[in-house]
C-alpha cells in the first residue's frame, strides 16, 4: 500500500476499513510518524494530494532506507514487521527535513526594517524576531539551541532540542495575517489575525500542558490522559485531553466565546482549582459564552463552521451586530474604522465572504442599509446615508 496515499486519505476521511488499520499501525509504529502526520494535517488542504508533497514523500525516503538495508529483496507481505520499515521511513523524511532546515539557516539571513506588520517572535530572554511568512529557517536561541523551525506560515516546535526547565515563546499575528505553531506534543494551533499565545518550548513531563492566549485560536490537541492540556486567559481556563476547539478571547471584547468541535472541554475560573464536579463541561457543537461584564456564561447549539471557517479565509456572519462585524472587518484587512454613523451599531447582517475586498464587503452591506463610506489608504470612515433612507427591517442574508 502506498502510505503517503493512505495519509492524505486520512486527513480526509476517506478511508477504507483495512487501510484505516494499515494507517493505525504506522502511527503507532513511531513518535517521528505522528509528528509527520501533525505536520502534513497543518498543510494547506489544496496541497494534500500525494503528487503535491513530494518534498515530504515518505515513499522516496522508505524505497531508499529499503534500498540500503537490502530489506526491498523482501516481499511486502513477509513476516517482516512492517511498523520497522515504516519507522525507518518517518525518521529518513525527518532527516531529509532537518538538513533542509540546517541549509536555509546558514543562508546569509535578509535583515528587514522594523514592521509594525510583522509577526513578531519573543524569545525566553525578551529577544524579538521578526517572522515572514514566506520564510523557511530553523529557529536558534542564544545558545545555540534549536527552538523550531520555520516552514512558511507555520513553525514546528517538535524539532526543538530545549530539554531542560519550562522555557516560554510568545508569538503575536498582527492584523490581516494568519500563522500555525506545531507544539512539541504535537498540538496543533491555528492563530487568527490580530492574536498572541505564549507557550512552553518544550512541555515538561508529569506536568500539565498549559498556554496563554490573547485573541483566537483554533487548538486539534494532541492526547494525552496523563498530561492535561490548558488554554488560559484572564478569565477564565478551557482544559482538555485531547480535543479539536475554537477559542476567541480578544481583550477588547465584552465576551469570550468557546466552541467545540470535537471531544469534551471543561471551563472554569483563572483562580480557581480545576475541580471535575464543580467546572463546567461543553459538548461538541455547543457554544460556551462567558459575559466578562456579568460574570455568567451561558451555552448554545451553534454550526461549529461559523466559528472555524476563518481558518480557510472565509468571514462568515450570522445575525451579528454591525459593531461586531468592525471589529472583525479591522481585524481581518488590517485597517482603522470609523463609523460616525452610529444607529448601525446594533443593525444585525448574516453573511459569508472569502475573496472579496474590504470596498466589496462594505457595498455589499451598504446595499442592504444604506449608508457612505470613504477608503483613505488603511482608514475608513462610515457616514450616514446623504438621503435619509429607513432602515430595512429584514436582515441581510
Amino acid at each position: 500500500m502506498d502510505i503517503v496515499t493512505i495519509i492524505v486519505k486520512r486527513i480526509k476521511a476517506d478511508l477504507t476499513e483495512s487501510e484505516e488499520r494499515y494507517f493505525e499501525d504506522w502511527i503507532n509504529a513511531s513518535e517521528e510518524n505522528r509528528l509527520l502526520f501533525q505536520r502534513l494535517k497543518a498543510m494547506d488542504p489544496s496541497a494534500l494530494e500525494p503528487e503535491h508533497i513530494a518534498d515530504l514523500d515518505v515513499m522516496l525516503a522508505w524505497k531508499k532506507v529499503l534500498g540500503r538495508s537490502g530489506l526491498a529483496k523482501n516481499n511486502m507481505n513477509s513476516k517482516f514487521n512492517i511498523k520497522s520499515i515504516l519507522k525507518y521511513a518517518a525518521v529518513g523524511v525527518l532527516f531529509f527535513g532537518l538538513m533542509f532546515g540546517y541549509w536555509q539557516y546558514d543562508r546569509p539571513a535578509q535583515i528587514r526594517e522594523n514592521n509594525k506588520n510583522a509577526i513578531i517572535l519573543k524569545l525566553e530572554n525578551g529577544e524579538v524576531r521578526q517572522i515572514a511568512v514566506e520564510d523557511l529557517q530553523t529557529i536558534i536561541n542564544s545558545e545555540g539551541r534549536i527552538l523550531g523551525k520555520q516552514m512558511g506560515s507555520q513553525l514546528d516546535y517538535s524539532y526543538s532540542t530545549i530539554k531542560e526547565g519550562l522555557v516560554y515563546n510568545e508569538l503575536s499575528i498582527p492584523y490581516g495575517q494568519k500563522f500555525s505553531l506545531v507544539l512539541s506534543d504535537g498540538t496543533l494551533v491555528h492563530l487568527n489575525a490580530g492574536s498572541t499565545l505564549k507557550y512552553p518550548v518544550k512541555f515538561i513531563e508529569g506536568q500539565i500542558r498549559q498556554v496563554y492566549l490573547k485573541g483566537e485560536a483554533f487548538f486539534d490537541v494532541f492526547s494525552d490522559g496523563e498530561h492535561p492540556f490548558v488554554v488560559s486567559n484572564e478569565d477564565m481556563n478551557i482544559r482538555v485531553l485531547g480535543t479539536k476547539f475554537n477559542v476567541s478571547a480578544y481583550p477588547e471584547d465584552k465576551e469570550i466565546n468557546t466552541v467545540l468541535v470535537e471531544g469534551l472541554v471543561s471551563l472554569y475560573g483563572p483562580d480557581e482549582v480545576y475541580d471535575e464536579v464543580k467546572s463546567a463541561l461543553l459538548e461538541p457543537g455547543y457554544k460556551a459564552e462567558w459575559d466578562r461584564f456579568y460574570k455568567k456564561i451561558s451555552y448554545e447549539m451553534v454550526d461549529t463552521d461559523v466559528y472555524t471557517g476563518w481558518m480557510d479565509g472565509k468571514l462568515v456572519i450570522r445575525k451579528m451586530p454591525f459593531d461586531h462585524i468592525l471589529k472583525k472587518l479591522q481585524r481581518q484587512y488590517m485597517v482603522v474604522i470609523d463609523n460616525k454613523y452610529k444607529e448601525l451599531d446594533k443593525r444585525t447582517f448574516t453573511a459569508t465572504f472569502d475573496v472579496e475586498t474590504i470596498e466589496e464587503v462594505l457595498k455589499t452591506f451598504a446595499e442592504e442599509t444604506p449608508f457612505e463610506y470613504e477608503i483613505a489608504g488603511g482608514h475608513i470612515t462610515i457616514m450616514p446615508p446623504k438621503i435619509n433612507n429607513q432602515l430595512n427591517e429584514t436582515p441581510m442574508e
